[in-house]
C-alpha cells in the first residue's frame, strides 16, 4: 500500500483554552485510530503545526476532517509526497506544546522527500531530523 504524509501550518482562529484543545485532541486520535493515519500536531499557543501519515486514502480522509475544523485558517501545506514507512506508527495523535521558535524552525525547515539522516549530526537539519528529535524529547519528558 502505498504510504504518504504531509506537512501543513494553519492559525488559530481564536485564543484555544485548555479544555477545548484537549478534546478536539482526543478526538482527532479516535478519527486517525478509526481510519488508519497517524499525526504529530505542534502547537505554540497561536499556530498549529501538523506532520500526518498513512496510507494515501487515509490521509486524505484526515485531510478533510481537519480541514473542516473551525478552530484554525490559513492552512498552508508545505509538504506533500510518498514515503517508505511511517515515522511515528506508535500511536494515532502525538500533542506536543512547542515555543514560537521551534514552530518557527519546524516551518522553515526543509522537507524535501521527508529526509531523515541516521547517523551522525548533519547542518542543515531537516524538517524530519528536528521533528523526530521533538518527538523523542517528548517521549522521553513522558516517561520521567
Amino acid at each position: 500500500m502505498l504510504k504518504c504524509s504531509v506537512v501543513f501550518v494553519s492559525s488559530a482562529v481564536e485564543e484555544v483554552g485548555e479544555s477545548r484543545l484537549a478534546d478536539l485532541m482526543a478526538a482527532g486520535a479516535r478519527f486517525n485510530e478509526v481510519c488508519g493515519s497517524r499525526a504529530v500536531v505542534c502547537f505554540d499557543g497561536r499556530r498549529f503545526f501538523t506532520y500526518l501519515e498513512g496510507t494515501a486514502s487515509s490521509v486524505a480522509a484526515t485531510l478533510v476532517y481537519i480541514e473542516s475544523l473551525a478552530i484554525h485558517s490559513e492552512l498552508v501545506q508545505l509538504a506533500r509526497g510518498t514515503v517508505q514507512q511511517l515515522r511515528f506508527p506508535e500511536q494515532p495523535l502525538l500533542f506536543m506544546r512547542v515555543t514560537a521558535s521551534q514552530l518557527k524552525s519546524l516551518v522553515r525547515a526543509d522537507w524535501t522527500n521527508f529526509s531523515q539522516r541516521l547517523k551522525g549530526r548533519f547542518d542543515p537539519v531537516t524538517g524530519m531530523e528536528q521533528l523526530a528529535d521533538l518527538v523523542a524529547q517528548c517521549r522521553e519528558a513522558a516517561a520521567s
